[in-house]
């Protein structure tokens, strides 16, 4: 069996999906997928189905009942009969819901501004690189392209947008109705795959039945940034590089003692590259022991705190990738070689697997502690957050005016005066944003300031129904590791993990909630407009195709000697097809590896079974 892509994408590119090219992925990884394929038909009918698969979590919205309802290969001979062709058996996910007070408040919830980072991606490192910083090669995630989001991060993403259709719904912002919801929404992602899928994902449970527009620009080299979530490297605000060193050394000194500050981190993860006897000598001297040539451990590299070179130019212009303006030396390496871990235990890889089955769960935590203080330092800096993060703050700000005011603004998100809104990036902006407004916060689990994949700072504005006065609540909220590893069905009773956060100058010492005025005020002195786009000047990002749809479609199937192609509809990249030769009865039905990332599937027709029956499912 062969999983097949029409119009592969470049893997590390990472563009904004056309029509043709939507979701499709091509390259090595296949092989081993399709390999795997063949190997699971050739299990029994009963180890096909259940955990190995996920499904026995998931409810069946419409079971195909009789033979018309599915695509049937009848098999006589050499030759394949096809009778028929499925409708897309849609199967409903969990459904999710925010925790809520058990008494009216006083408020009513008037928008809501979810500002959140992608959910469970692969490495952002390739396998090569990650093997020649470790003794033991990287178990790798070779069923998708460096960075891209994985199977698991999609589904984890729509937990996360059931969680906030239910909460929604319960303080009355959604109506329930698909067409009146998504006119009041807006969804953006930044230029990255692993965003606006994520966006698309989470729209598609957070209005169910909708095809999500998202936002977002579309590339035409690698280089296009979206103007208000990266205005550096979109070229809208620009840096004084020795500004911010100056600002940086002032807290952290050179670099050069954050070696030993953050010795049992640095330690932890050497450990794990390179357990007792195989650290490579330094420096230029042979590995000992099984270490291999040319390996070397990024912990043992010097902090440096320096300024960075631009990192691309154009018309005798430089630029800079947000987060990128000060050098760190050996952290950037330590954190970029230890990236996996906390994606391996969150997309499930078995605990020998994680790390190499080197760290406990709360040594996992541990280890983060390094990105939050790389993010503390090239993010969250007064000088740094205000150049990266006043864009976005900016945009924010003017969306939440827009209703209070009753009338449409210029540089705000959306055209439409939207009531929900979905912003994803990454979290180096997250992490930027919070630092502009000089807020933390602490989820269980986690190190202080951590954005785990999928979380979200969400700003609601709400309105005292007895005097009218506008007021707002900052949250901060992220499934907790073992949710994002068991895809947990959340509800109001089991929620995400949620805290709401303290606004330095605005929250009171009894109540964390900011009147509106007041955070108006503290918005525009922390925003500065010379790093943000000039209105008139502002064009608003498009959008192609839904990324992913979810109404049910058919299937078409394709005969060439003894080969059988079963295709599907590019915007139905996402969905998973499923096979079985017992008849059309439910729980028989097992889910062919990779076809998630397709829209097509090439198998060579076995005559050992005389009819085989398909249909996709909705992940």
């Amino acid at each position: 069996m062969k999983a097949i892509a029409m119009n592969p994408i470049t893997p590390n590119i990472e563009p904004k999906p056309s029509a043709q090219r939507r979701g499709k992925i091509a390259g090595g990884f296949l092989k081993s997928l399709s390999e795997k394929g063949a190997r699971l038909c050739r299990r029994p009918a009963a180890a096909r189905c259940g955990q190995s698969f996920g499904l026995e979590n998931r409810n069946l919205l419409r079971l195909v009942e009789d033979d018309t309802a599915a695509l049937r290969v009848f098999q006589t001979g050499s030759k394949a009969i096809l009778a028929s062709l499925l409708f897309a058996v849609a199967m409903e996910g969990p459904v999710l819901a925010q925790t809520t007070n058990a008494a009216d408040d006083g408020t009513v919830l008037k928008q809501i501004i979810i500002f959140g980072r992608h959910s469970i991606r692969s490495a952002t490192s390739g396998t090569n690189s990650l093997n020649g910083c470790s003794a033991n090669p990287s178990p790798g995630f070779t069923w998708v392209p460096v960075g891209y989001l994985t199977p698991h991060g999609r589904r984890a993403a729509r937990l996360m947008g059931t969680y906030f259709h239910e909460y929604l719904l319960h303080e009355g912002l959604l109506t329930g109705d698909t067409n009146t919801d998504l006119a009041h929404s807006y969804f953006r992602a930044n230029v990255i795959e692993r965003s606006y899928i994520t966006a698309a994902e989470f729209g598609a449970k957070l209005i169910p039945g909708a095809n999500i527009p998202v936002h977002t620009y579309n590339p035409t080299n690698p280089y296009i940034a979206d103007p208000v979530i990266d205005p550096l490297m979109a070229g809208v605000a620009t840096v004084d590089p020795a500004r911010a060193l100056a600002e940086i050394q002032g807290v952290f000194g050179s670099g050069t003692n954050l070696s030993s500050a953050y010795s049992s981190e640095l330690s932890l993860i050497s450990k794990v590259l390179y357990p007792p006897g195989t650290h490579p000598l330094y420096p230029g001297t042979t590995p000992t022991n099984n270490a291999p040539l040319g390996s070397f451990d990024p912990t043992t590299q010097p902090i440096l705190l320096t300024t960075n070179a631009p990192q691309y130019s154009t018309n005798s212009t430089n630029y800079y990738f947000t987060g990128e303006v000060i050098g760190m030396g050996g952290l950037s390496s330590t954190i970029s070689t230890a990236d996996p871990f906390v994606m391996q235990y969150a997309v499930g890889f078995p605990t020998n697997e994680v790390a190499w089955g080197r760290l406990t769960l709360d040594e996992l935590s541990q280890q983060t502690r390094l990105v939050t203080l790389q993010f503390d330092i090239c993010m969250r800096q007064p000088y740094l957050a205000r150049v990266q993060s006043s864009s976005a703050a900016s945009h924010i700000l003017r969306s939440m005016l827009q209703i209070t005011g009753g009338v449409p603004l210029d540089g705000a998100f959306g055209t439409n005066q939207p009531q929900v809104l979905v912003i994803i990036s990454s979290d180096a902006y997250l992490a930027g944003l919070a630092g502009l407004l000089h807020m933390h916060w602490l989820l269980p689990g986690y190190q202080p300031d951590f954005c785990p994949p999928g979380g979200a700072l969400v700003f609601e504005l709400r309105q005292v129904t007895a005097t009218g006065r506008y007021l707002v609540r900052v949250f901060y909220t992220a499934q907790t590791f073992d949710q994002l590893r068991n895809l947990t069905t959340l509800s109001l009773g089991v929620p995400p993990a949620t805290q709401q956060l303290l606004v330095p100058g605005g929250s009171s010492t009894t109540n964390l909630d900011v009147d509106f005025t007041t955070f108006t005020n503290l918005m525009n002195a922390a925003i500065g407009m010379e790093y943000v786009q000039s209105f008139a000047n502002e064009v608003q990002p498009g959008v192609l195709d839904p990324y992913i749809a979810y109404n049910p479609t058919n299937i078409t199937a394709s005969v060439s000697s003894n080969t059988l192609t079963i295709a599907w509809p590019a915007d139905h990249v996402g969905w998973i097809l499923q096979a079985q030769t017992n008849g059309l009865s439910a729980g028989q039905w097992f889910d062919l590896p990779g076809s998630d990332v397709v829209n097509a599937v090439v198998t060579t027709i076995d005559l050992a079974n005389p009819s085989v029956f398909y249909r996709l499912r909705e992940q």
